[in-house]
């Protein structure tokens, strides 16, 4: 017999402690296998997970072009208002000082049509007698 076999053991018991430790064997290859298995999944997860944090960052990117135009759009929009605002003040200064500065286009031209009418219009209808005998 084997030195290294404690005294009073048996063949069968040797047999099955052989038979144990090949389940135990058998067992743990399997939850390698599992541990494994799950080792790729979640490696699969973290690519995954890694790819949509750039396609993430990349629609950050995007939306901060996108926030930048927006904002230079709005600062265009201001200076359009303001300068319309400008030309709206200096137009009513224009106006306001015209006003102040002329009379009324009415008050100008009223009197002066109305004289030139009646110089240009006869006080009686005046017909030619020899139109009306031929018509």
């Amino acid at each position: 017999m084997n030195t290294m076999m404690p005294q009073g053991t048996s063949v069968q018991q040797i047999n099955e402690c052989r038979q144990q430790a090949q389940q135990l064997m058998h067992q743990t290859q399997q939850g390698t296998q599992q541990y494994k298995q799950m080792m790729q999944q979640e490696q699969q997860n973290i690519q995954m997970l890694e790819q949509l944090l750039q396609r993430e960052r990349q629609a950050v990117q995007y939306i901060q072009q996108s926030l930048q135009g927006h904002d230079q759009a709005l600062r265009q929009c201001q200076q359009i208002i303001q300068t319309c605002n400008q030309i709206e003040s200096q137009i009513g200064h224009q106006q306001t000082s015209m006003i102040h500065s002329y009379q009324p286009i009415h008050q100008q031209t009223q009197p002066s049509m109305i004289n030139q009418m009646q110089h240009q219009m006869p006080s009686q209808p005046q017909y030619q007698m020899s139109n009306i005998q031929q018509q």
